[in-house]
């Protein structure tokens, strides 16, 4: 069975948590992945961005509001555990 790499299993998880919504958007490369709430009415937006650092990941979450958490995770295991934590939070903000 092929191994996916970490890029394509968090697009995998981006499928599986916001397929049902069109106001999220999601942009990935090698160094950072970003998945944002698409709101023309606010330029800051809740977001999650991941940073791919020399040995760790740092996940930040921002809720558009007031509160930013920011996580580092040292294997790709701990940091898809805290993007789909994050995805869910970001899901609760869409659904308000």
């Amino acid at each position: 069975m092929p191994s996916f790499s970490f890029n394509q299993r968090v697009e995998n998880l981006y499928k599986s948590y916001f397929s049902s919504y069109q106001n999220i958007g999601m942009k990935l490369d090698e160094k950072q992945i970003s998945i944002y709430i698409i709101d023309s009415g606010n330029p800051d937006s809740a977001s999650i961005e991941l940073i791919k650092l020399e040995d760790f990941h740092q996940i930040t979450f921002w809720d558009g509001y007031s509160h930013s958490e920011i996580v580092e995770a040292f294997n790709d295991k701990d940091s898809a555990k805290t993007l789909k934590r994050f995805m869910k939070k970001l899901i609760k903000i869409i659904e308000r």
